[in-house]
């Protein structure tokens, strides 16, 4: 595996890529890095050229500013993609990673042969979530950023099954530790700001897997199966036993999934 520094806007943005063929990118979520995937990469076969990537304020990536937009995510994704060389990519992007997937759409729709939302929407935040990442703004303000870490991360496994993951859990809080205090907020500030992208999407000439935890606390089900309206060669997977970590909690099924949907698309 290699790994890199390029930078974007005057920041750094690491990354890292095994493998040899069609480019496969992965975005991380908030209060992730991209040590999330290392054991979810594990189970593509060779044949891929896997890159993932520390999106702005997050791992070893820099903080573009006070706000860390979706826009700005994708802008340092193909500022990696250019660098090594890369035109076209399948994108796959957990949560905050699939908001920047839709920006890419938007704005940078020729670089991509697909994306899969992995517990992600097209939706722009609610009021009332607004309201929750504005009282977690302050939070992290006054010098609590544990309080996240110790709060949010169990609720993104599902409760059934969570004591099954405590090592992934752990895990993931760890990582969630190392991001700080000024990439949170940029990162918080930049998730209430993202703009409804449902029209991106629908009317979007390259597929969609839409990957889908029936446990997600995060992410309604119902919500985000009635309401995306998906393009053409597009397809949904149900993770009946995942929350809002299908790629600890279901993954052999979600690897396969996306497989699948690289080979028959």
């Amino acid at each position: 595996m290699k790994t890199g520094i390029v930078l974007s806007e005057g920041y750094p943005v690491r990354y890292c890529e095994q493998g040899k063929g069609p480019a496969l990118v992965f975005l991380h979520g908030y209060l992730e890095s991209l040590n999330i995937w290392n054991s979810f990469i594990k189970g593509f076969p060779a044949g891929f050229r896997i890159i993932s990537i520390d999106l702005p304020g997050h791992g070893r990536s820099g903080v573009p500013g006070p706000v860390s937009t979706m826009d700005e995510m994708a802008r340092a994704t193909v500022r990696v993609l250019d660098h090594l060389g890369i035109q076209k990519s399948f994108v796959v992007g957990h949560s905050m990673g699939g908001y920047a997937a839709l920006a890419l759409l938007e704005h940078h729709s020729d670089r991509l042969g697909g994306i899969s939302l992995f517990h992600s929407h097209t939706l722009a935040d609610s009021t009332a979530v607004i309201e929750k990442r504005t009282r977690e703004i302050s939070i992290v303000e006054q010098g609590h950023s544990n309080l996240l870490v110790q709060q949010n991360i169990p609720n993104m496994f599902a409760e059934e099954t969570r004591n099954s993951f405590m090592e992934e859990l752990h895990y993931t809080q760890r990582i969630a530790r190392q991001t700080t205090d000024a990439g949170i907020v940029a990162a918080i500030r930049g998730l209430m700001a993202r703009p409804d992208r449902s029209a991106v999407l629908a009317s979007a000439r390259v597929p969609c897997l839409q990957i889908i935890g029936k446990k997600d606390k995060y992410i309604a089900f119902e919500e985000v199966s009635m309401q995306t309206v998906l393009p053409s060669g597009s397809a949904r997977l149900i993770l009946e036993h995942s929350g809002h970590m299908g790629f600890f909690e279901e993954k052999e099924l979600a690897a396969e999934g996306i497989l699948k949907f690289l080979i028959t698309t």
